[in-house]
C-alpha cells in the first residue's frame, strides 16, 4: 500500500486552544483508517483539512502518490448542509454539473440506486431522515469517482441494515485500491470496519490496533508449574509474566503453540484462554494513559 494522503507538521489554534499540534498522518491505498478521539478533540478539524475544506495553520497536505496523477477527493463532513428546498435527484444533478460539466440522467439515478434511494429521488430533503439525508450525502461524495473518502460520522442516523451497508460499501471502496479515512464514535462497528486506527489527543495522533491486529494473549494454568515449559516458551519467541496461582500471561504465540510446548514438556494445561484486547479497551488504556 502506498500514501495518497500525507499530512506533515500540521497545526490548527481557535484562539489560544491549540487543537492540533504539529501533527503527522498517512492515509494508505487499500485502507480504512479509522480516527477516534473525544468530543472537541479535533476530529472535525482535521478532516476539514484533509478534504481541503479548511487550511492549516502550518503545515502541508499533499495529495498522491509520487508516480500517481492527483487524486479527487470526496466529503460527506455534516449532512445539514444539504439544502432542504431542493430534492435528491436535484442535489445530485448540480453535483454532476460542477463535476463534469454536463449532467447525466443515468448516472444520478445509478447514484441514487447505489445508496437506496431509487424510491425517495422526487423527495425533498426537508422530508429526510437522517439516516436517509447521510445517504445522499455519500452519494454525492462519491460523485466525481474518488480516490479518497474522508466522512465524519458517517454511521449518524443510519439503522443497523443501513450500518451494514455502509460497512460493506466503504470496504469494498479500499479493496478496490482507493482508501476511506472516517471518524466514528460507534468503536465496536469501528473495529468491523476500520484496518487501522488512531487517537487524536492533545492535538497528536497514536496508533491503536484494529481488529485481527492487536496483540493478542493466551493465559494458561497448569497443574504443576514446570521451569522447562517456560523455557519452551520464551525460546519460540513469547514473553511470559510471572506466574500467579498457577496462571501464565503468555504473549507472542498462538493457542494451538503453546499447546505444542506444553506436551512438549510434559505439563498438564487445565486451562487456556485466547484474549484480545478490543478496541474499547485499548481506547480506554490509551485515554487515561493521556489524562484525557
Amino acid at each position: 500500500m502506498s500514501g495518497v494522503v500525507c499530512l506533515e507538521g500540521i497545526r490548527q489554534s481557535y484562539g489560544s486552544q491549540a487543537v492540533l499540534a504539529g501533527l503527522d498522518l498517512e492515509v494508505r491505498r487499500g485502507e480504512v483508517l479509522g480516527l477516534l478521539g473525544a468530543n472537541g478533540s479535533g476530529k472535525s478539524t482535521l478532516l476539514r483539512i484533509v478534504a481541503g475544506v479548511d487550511k492549516p495553520q502550518s503545515g502541508f497536505v499533499r495529495l498522491g502518490d509520487d508516480d500517481a496523477e492527483h487524486p479527487r477527493v470526496g466529503a460527506l463532513l455534516d449532512p445539514t448542509w444539504l439544502d432542504e428546498r431542493l430534492t435528491c435527484q436535484q442535489h445530485l444533478t448540480i453535483a454532476n454539473l460542477y463535476a463534469r460539466g454536463r449532467a447525466r440522467r443515468g448516472s444520478v439515478r445509478a447514484a441514487l440506486a447505489m445508496v437506496g434511494l431509487s424510491a425517495a429521488g422526487r423527495r425533498r430533503v426537508k422530508h429526510l431522515s437522517l439516516g436517509m439525508r447521510q445517504r445522499l450525502a455519500l452519494a454525492l461524495a462519491l460523485v466525481d469517482a474518488p480516490d479518497v473518502l474522508v466522512l465524519d460520522e458517517p454511521l449518524n442516523g443510519l439503522d443497523p441494515d443501513g450500518v451494514l451497508w455502509m460497512r460493506e460499501l466503504l470496504q469494498d471502496f479500499a479493496r478496490s485500491g482507493r482508501a476511506v479515512l472516517l471518524s466514528s464514535h460507534l468503536m465496536a462497528e469501528m473495529e468491523r470496519m476500520a484496518t487501522r486506527v488512531v487517537l487524536l489527543s492533545d492535538g497528536s495522533l497514536s496508533p491503536l490496533d484494529s481488529v485481527g491486529q492487536a496483540e493478542q494473549s493466551v493465559t494458561v494454568r497448569v497443574e504443576t508449574m514446570s521451569e522447562t515449559f517456560v523455557r519452551t516458551l520464551e525460546e519460540a519467541g513469547a514473553r511470559v509474566d510471572s506466574p500467579v496461582d498457577g496462571s501464565l500471561s503468555i504473549k507472542g504465540l498462538e493457542p494451538a503453540q503453546v499447546f505444542r510446548a506444553a506436551r512438549s514438556s510434559d505439563v498438564v494445561l487445565t486451562h487456556l484462554v485466547e484474549d484480545v484486547q478490543t478496541l474499547e479497551e485499548q481506547y480506554r488504556d490509551a485515554t487515561s494513559n493521556r489524562g484525557v
